[in-house]
């Protein structure tokens, strides 16, 4: 959880605001960022409280969350409500647009190989670069 805290502060000084935690299934990704929430008392969200199968735009749903929400770090674990309403592309669109309003944490299954990180959801993966739009922790 070393790696998350500090992490946070490079966050607190920069202006990369996305933070994932890269792990395959089982890695300890869930478990590393409900250590920081019981320790910071800040919640981690269920995104199935706030996306319904109704919601029109989910990135004016996420966006007008993110204006009411009361912390500065947003934690976000369990995106299978994203996953059924987007693509994976789009996912990190979303994420890194959240991550201009406040420190956004998210639990990312996947890996990173040969400077490419790759997200797995549902046996499908997709691959990305790994640049300076995000800081990641591997578990």
């Amino acid at each position: 959880m070393d790696y998350l805290t500090n992490s946070i502060e490079d966050a607190l000084k920069s202006s990369v605001k996305l933070i994932l935690v890269i792990g395959r299934p089982g890695s300890g990704k869930s478990k590393v960022v409900a250590a920081y929430s019981k320790k910071s008392g800040i919640p981690v969200i269920d995104l199935s409280k706030i996306i319904t199968n109704d919601s029109e735009d989910l990135k004016k749903t996420m966006k007008s969350f993110i204006e009411n929400y009361r912390f500065d770090i947003l934690l976000l674990d369990n995106k299978r409500a994203l996953y059924q309403t987007m693509e994976t592309a789009e996912l990190m669109d979303l994420l890194k647009e959240l991550s201009e309003k406040k420190i956004v944490i998210a639990t990312w299954n996947g890996y990173i190989v040969d400077g490419q990180l790759s997200h797995i959801v549902n046996g499908k993966e997709d691959v990305y670069p790994v640049d300076g739009s995000y800081q990641y922790i591997i578990v």
